[in-house]
């Protein structure tokens, strides 16, 4: 079970964020000028920027989505990159003449550029979600600072507990996400904490998620509207025990098992094959004459022996357990982005029809769930 963070923890959390948020700066694009997808020089300065900074600079551009989208497919990566640079002159000659950086001062690299003159700070952050926390009855139970971008994100959660029908060992709590991005503003979005084995999840991709990005007296109105809401159905998301009673009763393909397997190895090393059981799987069809890797072999539409919410239940199990049982460094960033993946894979649409035979076509083994491994 999750924890409340004490007071003494959340102060120094904040104070963490507060350090760590970016700073913004007017330049002129001018003075602009881009070296690579991952550098900008800036009066003679080269400058580290993530992937999001590009993206928000290519934005900048006003290209229309359609044409942005097919950038490298067009050109190779020098042309693609003295395109931008010619595109970026002529407007400053011509119109937009200035764009924000967002940079922050812990890691020394650009963040974001856009064209708003303004950012919601990590100060202003604290004060709205103190609000939502307070107002609400919530515990805070996580914290976490992006050391790249210095933005925040925290979890809350209700007392209450509820129960999926027809299935045991899925009572949860419900709660919400509630994170600050220098790029996007402020978002909230579903939290659910599996009972059984502490596991957090964020459903982003929830109707239920909200962004604010600018404090005006409308924009926090309509923010805190929702808010209340969400409360009125306890914060679940609309129709959640279905999608875990669907994920439960889904086999996952060769794909969704590829990409968890991806995405916990990092945290988890070589335990990952015993979490998720991918050489399993290959080992299986080979004895059945299938090459998963060979060409044509589409991984999508190959069944495996594990299912979707079992899948959910690794990934969420490495962003809350991991390091608690693997003593692994696993970073707030990661633990957040984890999290996310989890709900993400939960409200996507699973790898459904037109499967191949395979080796698991007689049902899911339950010793070979997530549930059985890790208990």
């Amino acid at each position: 079970m999750q924890t409340t963070l004490s007071n003494t923890l959340v102060e120094t959390k904040k104070k963490e964020a507060i350090k760590a948020q970016s700073l913004t700066k007017r330049i002129s694009t001018g003075d602009l000028k881009l070296v690579d997808e991952g550098h900008v020089e800036i009066n003679g300065m080269t400058i580290k920027i993530t992937k999001d900074a590009y993206k928000g600079l290519v934005k900048s551009l006003d290209l229309p989505q359609s044409f942005t989208s097919k950038l490298d497919r067009l050109f190779n990566s020098k042309s693609k990159i003295d395109f931008i640079n010619t595109l970026s002159r002529a407007i400053a000659t011509l119109g937009t003449k200035s764009l924000n950086v967002i940079l922050s001062p812990i890691s020394k690299t650009i963040v974001g550029f856009t064209k708003s003159s303004s950012i919601i700070t990590n100060e202003s952050f604290f004060k709205l979600s103190d609000r939502i926390i307070d107002g609400q009855g919530f515990q805070l139970v996580d914290m976490n600072v992006n050391p790249v971008t210095g933005g925040v994100s925290m979890n809350a959660m209700l007392d209450a507990e509820h129960n999926i029908k027809s299935l045991t060992n899925e009572a949860f709590k419900t709660g919400l996400t509630i994170s600050n991005n220098p790029n996007t503003g402020i978002q909230v979005s579903p939290y659910i904490n599996r009972l059984w084995c502490a596991n957090g999840c964020t459903t982003q991709m929830a109707k239920e998620s909200y962004e604010l990005n600018d404090l005006s007296v409308q924009g926090t109105s309509k923010f805190f509207e929702h808010i209340n809401s969400l409360r009125k159905t306890n914060f679940i998301p609309e129709g959640y025990g279905d999608k875990v009673r669907s994920a439960n009763n889904t086999k996952a393909s060769i794909a969704e098992v590829n990409r968890a397997f991806n995405l916990i190895k990092p945290f988890v090393g070589e335990r990952a094959e015993s979490i998720i059981p991918r050489g399993k799987n290959y080992d299986a069809y080979g004895k059945m004459g299938v090459d998963l890797n060979a060409q044509g072999v589409d991984k999508k539409m190959a069944e495996s022996n594990q299912s979707i919410w079992s899948l959910v239940n690794a990934i969420t199990w490495t962003a809350t357990n991991s390091d608690k049982v693997l003593e692994n460094n696993i970073q707030d960033k990661d633990r957040v982005n984890l999290q996310i993946a989890g709900g993400n894979l939960l409200d996507s649409k699973y790898h459904l029809a037109n499967t191949m035979k395979s080796p698991f076509s007689g049902g899911l083994n339950p010793n070979d769930q997530i549930g059985a491994i890790l208990n």
